[in-house]
């Protein structure tokens, strides 16, 4: 009869258990798919995962792994802009909230081409990356790799280390002076080889971060052996502008 007792005792708690998470992972759902008014006048603060965490008495990798579950259910054919939100905005919370060990999960979703989600899964995994010395490389694979990544997801990519170096005009800004320079390399590095994506802007990456580049010789000679050939109307009017910038004087 105790033995009865007993598992019937550990029968509700496990389902009260249930209830609480599923309780808990609806509240995240809202957190996700919560989308900010255009009326400034109307606005309200925007919700993140601290709140579940407060809520809950919850610890973060609790919160990493209720993210988890929320893009499982997700549908990764979706097609409706405001119900894809949740899942991208899962996955970006991953990135701000987990850790190295998410990388290997987030890299199934950045890795497929056919998912929706997989802009988001690249951001999370520089966004967890963000102090670590393996962010170039980890960046260097996705700006070079134009088969599984398109050319936006890549200026992405782009963006968002330009972001970590630019205070007070990126959210994404991080006070690390040694992987501002590690970024800033990486953009000259880039401006050297580069030929896929928009060449002016990682030349304008490159000197923004790197002074020193602006009117240098390196730089005058990657403009004129990466030039494309044939340039017309407008893009050639802005690339004769690049060069000729780079041709002033200190």
């Amino acid at each position: 009869m105790k033995k009865s007792m007993a598992t019937v005792a550990i029968v509700l708690c496990l389902a009260a258990f249930g209830d609480v998470r599923e309780e808990r992972l609806s509240d995240l759902a809202n957190i996700c798919a919560f989308i900010p008014s255009d009326n400034l006048d109307a606005a309200v603060p925007e919700p993140t995962p601290d709140d579940v965490i407060v809520k809950y008495h919850v610890t973060t990798n609790v919160v990493v792994e209720d993210l988890k579950e929320i893009v499982r259910r997700s549908n990764i054919a979706e097609t409706n802009f405001y119900t894809q939100v949740l899942r991208q905005s899962a996955v970006l919370f991953i990135g701000q909230y987990g850790g190295t060990n998410e990388l290997p999960y987030l890299r199934t979703i950045m890795t497929n081409s056919m998912d929706y989600a997989q802009e988001a899964a690249v951001g999370a995994g520089i966004s967890i990356l963000r102090h670590s010395s393996v962010l170039i490389p980890f960046a260097r694979n996705i700006v070079t790799n134009n088969t599984t990544y398109s050319h936006d997801i890549r200026r992405s990519a782009n963006l968002a280390l330009l972001g970590m170096c630019s205070e007070g005009r990126s959210d994404s800004y991080i006070d690390d002076p040694a992987q501002q320079a590690r970024i800033a390399a990486f953009f000259v590095e880039r401006a050297a080889i580069e030929t896929d994506l928009d060449y002016l802007f990682i030349d304008r990456c490159a000197y923004t971060l790197n002074p020193w580049y602006r009117h240098s010789q390196q730089r005058r000679d990657n403009l004129a052996r990466l030039r494309p050939p044939g340039l017309t109307g407008k893009p050639a009017e802005l690339y004769d502008a690049a060069q000729a910038d780079a041709a002033q004087e200190e």
